[in-house]
């Protein structure tokens, strides 16, 4: 690595697991690190220069920086294929009501919510005790997590939501959608870095899509090896599409349905 982008990755990859499997720094990658280190350098009135300069000593601005590279775009059901087929999985998890399940970097909550929807749904459709029925969401960013377990989103946010699950688990307050009390009951939320490792206890379902594609090769193998030994017997993982290819090899390969894989332990 070369550039002085390409020195900055290095580090955050070494401190902090995001990198990039190419020799030097894509494009993408350059342009938000470049923005990071503008609006970061405003807000400590200083250079972008010369807080690049002392990222090494600066633990801080260095996590903030990993913070900003790992975030991503997040929305109730995004990739609507692949929760369909989980939607149709899941009930055959909750026969005994012990149905647990845990959304990796789950940013502001869609992804953590929309998991609770169906796992609420698949224990009531088995008509069982739903006490060992819960969701975890977890994600690095506290500011982030504070969104998330306010539960309250943009109508336009939740448009994605199938009709008979927004009916049943949304409740409309003007142009805002708060995720109804009952579930809000199911899910809690964890500040914690996939790089320390997944909550205590194991999961029949694990999500963890769009994180993975930021980790370098090592922390992408150690990340990996994390959660799926986080894996409940017969439980499995769900990433998204991109990441699909490079877990496999580490774990058995389950396909739900044409196009949507995920892994078992």
């Amino acid at each position: 690595m070369n550039s002085p982008f390409d020195k900055i990755i290095e580090l955050v990859q070494k401190r902090h697991g995001v990198g990039t499997r190419s020799e030097h720094t894509p494009a993408w990658m350059q342009l938000r690190l470049e923005r990071a280190l503008d609006s970061m350098a405003r807000v400590a009135g200083t250079s972008a220069v010369e807080l690049a300069r002392r990222l090494p000593e600066d633990g801080q601005a260095l996590a903030e920086l990993a913070d900003v590279l790992r975030v991503g775009e997040t929305s109730f059901f995004r990739d609507p294929a692949q929760w369909d087929a989980l939607r149709e999985l899941l009930p055959r998890f909750a026969e005994g009501g012990r149905l647990r399940a845990l959304s990796v970097g789950c940013s502001t909550g869609e992804e953590a919510w929309t998991l609770a929807m169906l796992v609420e749904e698949a224990v009531s459709a088995r008509s069982v005790e739903s006490r060992g029925a819960k969701v975890v969401g977890m994600d690095r960013s506290e500011l982030a997590l504070v969104t998330a377990r306010e539960a309250a989103y943009p109508a336009d946010v939740v448009r994605r939501v199938p009709a008979d699950l927004r009916r049943r688990f949304l409740q409309s307050d003007g142009d805002t959608c708060r995720v109804c009390d009952a579930l809000r009951a199911r899910v809690g939320f964890v500040r914690r870095d996939l790089m320390d490792g997944t909550p205590p206890g194991a999961y029949e379902l694990i999500v963890c899509k769009n994180v993975l594609i930021y980790f370098g090769d090592e922390a992408f193998d150690v990340a990996a090896r994390r959660l799926i030994g986080a894996l409940s017997e017969g439980g499995i993982l769900a990433v998204a599409r991109s990441e699909v290819p490079r877990l496999r090899g580490l774990a058995t390969a389950v396909d739900l349905s044409d196009g949507v894989t995920v892994f078992s332990a």
